[in-house]
């Protein structure tokens, strides 16, 4: 049988079961608020997984690589004959256009005029010439048959033949002087003639010079599609023809901004605005100077305004295929670089650090990054996908458990 308790047991036990319940309720209150602080220490901490920047875009124009126009040019006279037809495909080297100027063919038949007086003094130079060959020539015999004489005769064989020899004797003399005078004469002739010559080929060399300029053609330097505006016969500020290359480039424009972003064969993708095609291409030429009309507009602003203009500069794209000349596109230069936000970074000692997030502790990480153009870019010790905290304070520790928002 179960014994009853006493009134003393039951206020005693009753006083225990009051004690344990005040203990167990300031228990509660103390876990529940400690709980509290933490999470409220830690739950002002925010977080950014870091990822690669978006893509630069330009507006560009498709434009030809080549282009050449040919204007009236009056010192070549008057246009006669254009002889391409508009759209023809022409390649360098191929007659465009043919001149004729009045002014050169009126000095070409004055010098036609001249040239007749030329030829009759080489012809007057080349008989006196011959004449002088003639008696040259008779003074040459005479001589070497007085020579022959005299050495035939034998003076000694009598009176008279010595009385002979000494008149071939005589003759020698005087036909020797005959000779030098003709051989003179001879070399007289031969310098008019090689004058009359030097002339009449001078003459001939003025006329076709003069003839090329009365009658000329211009050839195109380039290959592509030619274009003819007749206006341009008598305009001379309209191109009679214009040559377009079939090779097509992009130019695009990047403003000082984006400029030091731009290289040399970097690879782009190109899409025209009347379409969803997409281009690749390569940067063959970026400017080093910024427009001239940027220039121009910053020195207008003058000393008196504080606006100031953005520089923009050109650049160049050669698609992978061609494109219709014209067009107007999108350049879209892809960016490999992950940006960090500007908070995110503590400094100490000279070098830079972030709280990397992992398994959900904060995780103090070097870092190295690259300020461009007012952009943080990560160079090492993050890659793309890390999450990073981006408030941190001095609280925050190496290794702490985070609750992030």
């Amino acid at each position: 049988m179960k014994k009853k308790m006493s009134k003393k047991q039951k206020i005693r036990l009753s006083i225990i079961a009051g004690v344990l319940a005040v203990v167990l309720l300031i228990g509660t209150y103390v876990f529940s608020q400690s709980r509290a602080t933490n999470t409220e220490a830690t739950s002002n901490y925010q977080t950014s997984t870091l990822k690669k920047a978006e893509p630069l875009t330009f507006n560009g124009t498709v434009t030809a690589s080549d282009t050449q126009d040919y204007n009236l040019d009056a010192t070549l006279g008057k246009i006669t004959q254009v002889h391409v037809t508009d759209g023809q495909q022409v390649e360098a080297g191929t007659v465009l256009l043919s001149y004729e100027s009045a002014e050169y063919q009126a000095q070409v038949d004055e010098q036609n005029n001249s040239m007749s007086k030329l030829n009759l003094a080489l012809s007057s130079a080349q008989e006196n010439l011959a004449s002088a060959q003639a008696k040259q020539a008779r003074a040459n015999q005479q001589l070497n048959d007085a020579v022959t004489n005299y050495n035939n005769t034998n003076e000694n064989s009598s009176e008279e033949a010595a009385m002979q020899k000494e008149q071939y004797k005589g003759e020698i003399t005087q036909y020797e002087s005959a000779l030098e005078a003709a051989n003179d004469a001879v070399l007289q002739a031969q310098q008019m003639v090689e004058s009359a010559q030097v002339d009449l080929q001078a003459g001939n060399q003025s006329i076709a010079n003069t003839q090329a300029k009365a009658t000329s053609t211009v050839t195109s330097t380039t290959s592509g599609i030619a274009h003819v505006d007749e206006k341009g016969k008598t305009d001379p500020s309209v191109p009679v023809i214009q040559v377009v290359s079939s090779d097509v480039t992009i130019e695009g424009k990047a403003s000082e901004y984006d400029y030091q972003r731009l290289q040399k064969d970097q690879r782009v993708t190109v899409k025209p605005v009347t379409s969803d095609e997409e281009i690749e291409g390569t940067i063959t030429e970026v400017d080093q100077l910024p427009e001239a009309a940027a220039a121009a507009g910053n020195a207008a602003q003058g000393a008196s305004t504080t606006s100031v203009n953005v520089a923009n500069y050109a650049f160049t794209v050669k698609p992978d295929k061609p494109i219709q000349y014209g067009y107007n596109v999108q350049i879209t230069l892809p960016l490999d670089e992950i940006r960090l936000p500007g908070n995110s970074v503590i400094e100490e000692d000279g070098k830079q650090f972030v709280f990397a997030v992992k398994d959900g502790k904060a995780q103090k990480t070097e870092v190295q990054t690259e300020d461009r153009s007012g952009v943080l870019v990560v160079t090492s010790g993050l890659k793309e996908k890390d999450e990073v905290v981006t408030n941190p304070d001095d609280e925050l520790k190496d290794g702490q458990e985070l609750a992030v928002n």
